[in-house]
């Protein structure tokens, strides 16, 4: 492979992450280049000669790649990484709450955590998959006991993704829902979580290299609970039939209403997307951090002169 062109995919690779003052190890950078033709083993043995090259905009320090001259970012991960550890077991009582909740089929941890990258700032960020034709009833269940016993906080009950287990594939394609797919993390029902990944498969488009479930990839710290809940079975018995079908139909429709009513400055087009609902998928995104996120990136590749194709 032509050294500049590998040059330029690695400095893509960490200016994404350099958003986020995210380091990456080798074989993350690996993982997530957009595109490679070389074993892993070629690659880090390319990798180590052009970090040393001064001419690089992007360099290595005991095991860690950063973009110039944010060595400092080194010692911001591994922090992060440390306060991790602690955000994985709020995860997991978190988790050991909402899979008790009806129709709750995997959860899902996604955002910083996800990539092992929590601060004191950051919220915990659930994607939840539910049962077909009752996401409204899992999604009204777990908002109804937010707001009722947590007081409507966000911190560690930011459950602002549901998606249902009959459509698994994302619509929307770019290297923002690529990486957040990739991280993904089951903490309930791994096994369904997997089955999202292989029907994102699109991914690979972005990441090549990427392999579901490389152990390198996980966190310390990081568990998965797969066991079902009894007291779940018996809130779906009383829901199964033709009265959950009506009260999950009502749900999406008061849901709808409030977002029209409460954010009814925006263009509809735009606000069905940062609040899309339909039968099959709730998103939340009041900020819009997609869009943020994609824009702060091209910046980065303009910056540096390179090719964002």
């Amino acid at each position: 492979m032509d050294p500049n062109f590998l040059k330029n995919n690695i400095a893509k690779t960490l200016l994404y992450y350099d958003i986020f003052s995210h380091p990456l190890k080798d074989c993350e950078l690996f993982a997530f280049l957009p595109q490679n033709s070389m074993s892993e083993t070629e690659f880090e043995n390319a990798l180590h000669k052009l970090a040393s090259d001064d001419a690089s905009i992007f360099a290595g320090k005991n095991g860690y790649y950063y973009i110039k001259p944010k060595e400092g970012s080194i010692d911001i991960r591994r922090q992060r990484e440390n306060y991790s550890k602690k955000m994985w077991k709020r995860a997991a009582l978190v988790t050991h709450i909402i899979k008790r909740f009806p129709y709750v089929r995997c959860v899902t941890v996604t955002g910083s955590l996800s990539k092992n990258s929590s601060d004191e700032s950051s919220d915990l960020d659930f994607m939840i998959i539910t049962a077909k034709n009752r996401l409204w009833i899992a999604r009204t269940s777990l908002m109804l006991f937010k707001k009722i016993f947590l007081f409507n906080s966000y911190k560690y009950f930011c459950v602002n993704y549901f998606i249902t287990e009959d459509s698994l594939e994302i619509e929307e394609k770019n290297i923002f829902t690529a990486t957040e797919i990739a991280h993904i993390k089951a903490t309930f029902n791994s096994d369904l979580m997997n089955e999202f990944i292989n029907s994102n498969s699109w991914i690979k488009e972005f990441f090549p290299n990427y392999i579901l479930c490389d152990p390198r990839l996980h966190s310390p710290g990081y568990g998965i609970n797969n066991n079902k809940s009894i007291a779940q079975g018996i809130f779906e018995f009383f829901l199964n039939g033709s009265t959950g079908s009506r009260l999950n139909e009502y749900f999406k429709k008061v849901t709808v209403n409030h977002w029209k009513k409460r954010y009814s400055q925006l263009k509809e087009e735009e606000r069905n997307h940062m609040f899309k609902s339909t039968d099959s998928v709730s998103k939340t995104h009041p900020l819009n951090m997609q869009k943020k996120i994609l824009n702060m990136y091209h910046d980065k590749l303009k910056q540096f002169n390179i090719d964002t194709d």
